[in-house]
């Protein structure tokens, strides 16, 4: 076998083993849902029809409009982020508060905050986005 025939099987064969041995690690790190995984998402809500939802206290006071949501950086917590006093217009402002203190299965179809008013949202620290 000639010199460069050799050194042309030598270069094929350490290609075919970096390539199959990077496709082992990608396969290795793939993300699969356990079927009790899939029937939860299925269950859960889809941020774009929570999101621009009326809040209302357990009065039926409309108190403002979910405006965003934003998850902590580990992942543990989500927060919603309504609009509230004018939230129609530029008077209003934002608000954070965690998702897990809104109900959603209401028959109403709005969103509620028990417990909420329209003043005492007013007296949170405004949220400011980072841009």
């Amino acid at each position: 076998m000639s010199r460069s025939r050799c050194s042309f099987l030598l270069a094929v064969a350490l290609m075919t083993v970096a390539l199959c041995s990077r496709s082992e690690r990608a396969a290795g790190q793939e993300v699969a849902l356990t079927p009790m995984q899939t029937t939860e998402v299925a269950r859960g809500y889809r941020a774009e029809a929570i999101k621009l939802k009326p809040v209302t206290n357990e009065k039926n006071e409309v108190i403002g409009r979910v405006s965003d949501f934003v998850f902590s950086k580990d992942g543990n917590n989500i927060y919603v982020v309504l609009s509230v006093t004018d939230f129609s217009g530029p008077g209003s402002h934002l608000v954070a508060i965690p998702f897990r203190s809104l109900r959603l299965d209401d028959p109403s179809g709005y969103a509620i905050l028990p417990g909420a008013s329209a003043a005492a949202l007013d007296r949170l620290p405004v949220f400011l986005p980072n841009h």
